[in-house]
C-alpha cells in the first residue's frame, strides 16, 4: 500500500441461510399466520383461482374476512413499496375468496384447503376442549383442534357468534352473510357445538367447565371501551365508542338525528364510530385525536380515513381533547389543544400539548379510546392476570396460563391488535393444548425449500410500470342506506393486473463462479443497482464467508488476494432478469426458491 492511502472500510455481507431465503418474502414473513401472499399472487396472475383460494385458505380459516377487512400486515411488508407502492394484497383476497370462499355457499370444500394438522375427517380422540368466547380466536382455535380430533365446545356470551366481526365492525363495512359463512363452514365439523347465549360466570361457572372439558381456551376478546378522565367526562350523552357500535350492529340504533357528534381517538375504532355515526342520522360529525396524519401518526387504517372523509366526517387530527365543555346542563363542544409531540425521543407514547386551544361544537361525545374486556368470570378461577388487565401469559409457545389446563389467545392475550393476530393466536393455542394433552412438543411450522433454475425468464418490464390502484368505492348517503357497503370488488382483469405487480421476491439471480468471467456486464446492466462485484479482502463476512473461501481457494490468504465476491442486494432488486439475459456465458441465471409448506 502507498504512503497516505487510505483503507476502504469493509461491507458486511451475509451469507444466505434458510431462515434468510423464507425472511426473503416479506409477505409472507410480516402476516401473522405466514400466508404465502406471493404464492396466491402468482396463482391469480396464471387464472388459477382454485390455488390460489387455497393458498389463501391454508393456514387462515378466515380468509374471507381478511379479504374485506384485515389491517394487511402483509402490504407492510411488501417489497414494491420500495418501488413505489406496495402491492393490494388484501384486495386481491377478496376478489379470490367471492369466487371461491364460504360466501358462495359451499361449505365443505374451503375447509379441505387448510394444512393445519390433523384432517378434515378426524378419527375422534376421545377428549374434549372447551372455547370461552366466538370470535376469530376461539372459533380458529376449535377449527384446528376439530381437525385433530376433540371434540370442541364454544360457549358465547351473546346470541350471534363473530365477535368483534359482528358486534364491532359496522355491517357496511362487512358483510354479514360473509361473516355466517366462514363461522358455519368450521361449524361443520360434527364435534364442534355452539352454545350461544352462555354467560360464563353467570350460567356456568368457570370450575364446571374445568370438570368438563380436558383443557381450556379464553379468546374473549376487548369488547368493552375506554375513556379518559377529562372534564366532564362523566356527562349523560358522553359514551364509549363500542357501546354505540354494539347497538348499532347488534341492537336498536340510536337516533343521533338532533345530535352533533364528537369522538375522540384516531384509530379504526374512532372512524367505525364517526362513520356509524353519520348512519344514524347525525348531521355533523367531528372527529380529535392527537395523532398527526401528516406524520404518519394515525393507529388506524388509510382507507377508513378516507372512507370517513368522503363520507363526510372531519378530522381534527393533532388535536387533544382537555375537557368536555357543558353549559346550562347540556354539552356545548370539546375544548382541545394543539399537539406538540404525541411520542418521546424514544418512541414511547408521551403526548405534549402546548399552543392554540379552540373549541369543537357538538351535543354528543363518543370515546374511542382503547378497550378494556369484562373478565370478572376469571376472579375466582386461579389465573394471574397483568397490570393491563390482561390474562398473563406463562409460556409463549404454547400461550399457557397459570393453570396449566388453560390457554388464551386473541386481545385479551396481547392486547388490541388485528383480527389476523387472534387467528394466529387460535391456532398457536390449539397446538399448545394439543402438545399438553398428548404431553408431546407443540408442531411448528416448517417449510421445506427446494432451489432450481429457471432455464428461460422472459418477464417483461410492464409489471413495474403498474401503479397500485384501490378497490372502487361508490357514493352513498350514511344516512339513507346504512347498511350498503360501498366497496366493489375487483373485474377479473383488474385482479390479474393488480397481482402482476408482485416483484416475485422468491426469484433471484445465482452465480456460478466457475464460468464466470467477471466482464461485470450484469452490475452495469442492472437498473436499480442490486448488484455489485467486489474483491474478497473489500468484504467482512465472519466464519460462514471464511469456511467458503477456504472451500474455494484453500485458503483465506490466498482468498482475499485472488478472489472475488458477487454481492446482491434483495431490497433494490425488482426481479427483471436483465442480469442473466446481459450474461454471456450463462454464469448468471435467475433461480427460483420453491416452499412446501407443513406442521411437524
Amino acid at each position: 500500500m502507498k504512503k497516505g492511502a487510505v483503507m476502504a472500510e469493509k461491507i458486511n455481507v451475509e451469507l444466505p441461510d434458510q431462515d434468510y431465503y423464507e425472511a426473503e418474502v416479506a409477505c409472507r414473513n410480516a402476516c401473522p399466520v405466514h400466508t404465502d401472499a406471493r404464492g396466491y399472487l402468482l396463482a391469480t396472475v396464471a387464472g388459477d383461482y382454485e390455488r390460489a383460494y387455497a393458498i389463501s385458505r391454508a393456514t387462515n380459516p378466515f380468509a374471507s374476512i381478511c379479504g374485506k377487512v384485515c389491517g394487511a400486515p402483509c402490504e407492510k411488508g411488501c417489497r414494491r413499496s420500495d418501488v413505489d407502492e406496495a402491492v393490494v394484497i388484501r384486495n386481491i383476497k377478496g376478489f379470490l375468496t367471492d369466487k371461491r370462499g364460504p360466501e358462495t355457499g359451499d361449505l365443505i370444500t374451503p375447509l379441505t384447503y387448510s394444512i393445519a394438522p390433523g384432517s378434515v375427517n378426524p378419527e375422534l380422540n376421545g377428549k374434549s376442549v372447551g372455547v370461552i368466547g366466538g370470535g376469530c380466536a376461539g372459533y380458529t382455535c376449535a377449527h384446528d383442534l376439530a381437525r385433530l380430533g376433540y371434540a370442541v365446545t364454544i360457549y358465547e356470551r351473546w346470541e350471534k357468534s363473530g365477535g368483534q366481526l359482528v358486534q364491532g365492525v359496522p355491517i357496511n363495512r362487512l358483510s354479514r352473510k360473509v361473516v355466517a359463512n366462514e363461522l358455519a363452514s368450521i361449524e361443520m365439523f360434527e364435534h364442534v357445538e355452539v352454545k350461544n347465549g352462555v354467560d360464563v360466570g353467570k350460567d356456568i361457572t368457570m370450575e364446571e367447565l374445568e370438570e368438563a372439558h380436558e383443557a381450556l381456551f379464553i379468546g374473549v376478546g376487548l369488547a368493552q371501551g375506554r375513556s379518559i378522565p377529562i372534564g366532564n367526562y362523566d356527562h349523560p350523552d358522553v359514551h364509549k365508542g363500542l357501546d354505540f357500535l354494539f347497538d348499532f350492529n347488534m341492537r336498536d340504533r340510536w337516533d343521533l338525528s338532533a345530535k352533533r357528534v364528537i369522538v375522540i381517538g384516531g384509530g379504526d375504532v374512532a372512524f367505525d364510530v364517526a362513520r356509524s355515526a353519520l348512519r344514524s342520522g347525525s348531521p355533523e360529525v367531528n372527529l380529535a385525536c392527537l395523532e398527526r396524519e401528516h406524520l404518519g401518526e394515525m393507529p388506524g387504517s388509510k382507507d377508513e380515513r378516507d372512507g370517513g372523509r368522503r363520507e363526510g366526517v372531519v378530522s381534527n387530527d393533532g388535536w387533544g381533547p382537555e375537557e368536555i365543555v357543558v353549559e346550562n346542563g347540556k354539552i356545548k363542544g370539546l375544548k382541545v389543544k394543539q399537539v406538540a409531540r404525541v411520542f418521546d425521543d424514544e418512541g414511547r407514547f408521551s403526548p405534549v400539548l402546548e399552543g392554540e386551544s379552540r373549541l369543537i361544537e357538538g351535543d354528543m361525545v363518543f370515546m374511542a379510546v382503547g378497550q378494556a374486556s369484562d373478565i370478572s368470570f376469571l376472579e375466582e378461577a386461579g389465573i394471574e392476570m397483568t397490570p393491563q388487565g390482561w390474562v398473563n401469559v406463562v409460556n409463549e409457545e404454547t400461550l399457557q396460563t397459570s393453570k396449566s389446563n388453560i390457554f388464551v389467545g386473541g386481545d385479551i392475550a396481547h392486547g388490541p391488535k388485528l383480527f389476523i393476530d387472534a387467528v394466529a393466536s387460535g391456532s398457536q393455542a390449539a397446538r399448545g393444548i394439543h402438545a399438553y394433552l398428548t404431553e408431546t412438543k407443540p408442531l411448528k411450522l416448517k417449510r421445506k425449500i427446494t432451489f432450481k433454475d429457471l432455464p428461460e425468464y422472459g418477464r417483461t418490464s410492464g409489471y413495474v410500470d403498474e401503479e397500485r390502484e384501490e378497490r372502487e368505492e361508490l357514493p352513498v348517503d350514511p344516512a339513507k342506506d346504512p347498511e350498503f357497503n360501498t366497496t366493489l370488488e375487483y373485474a377479473e382483469a383488474e385482479a390479474k393486473e393488480q397481482a402482476s405487480r408482485c416483484l416475485e421476491c422468491h426469484i433471484h439471480p445465482t452465480f456460478e463462479a466457475d464460468i464466470c468471467i467477471l466482464c461485470g456486464g450484469c452490475v452495469d446492466v442492472c437498473p436499480s443497482y442490486c448488484l455489485s462485484m467486489k474483491s474478497v479482502d473489500r468484504v467482512e463476512g465472519g466464519e460462514d464467508l471464511k469456511v467458503l473461501a477456504e472451500m474455494e481457494f484453500g485458503d483465506m490468504a490466498v482468498a482475499q488476494e485472488q478472489g472475488s465476491v458477487m454481492l446482491f442486494d434483495p431490497l433494490k432488486c425488482i426481479r427483471c432478469g436483465m442480469c442473466a439475459q446481459k450474461c454471456p456465458t450463462g454464469a448468471c441465471k435467475m433461480s427460483v426458491n420453491e416452499f412446501e409448506d407443513c406442521f411437524a
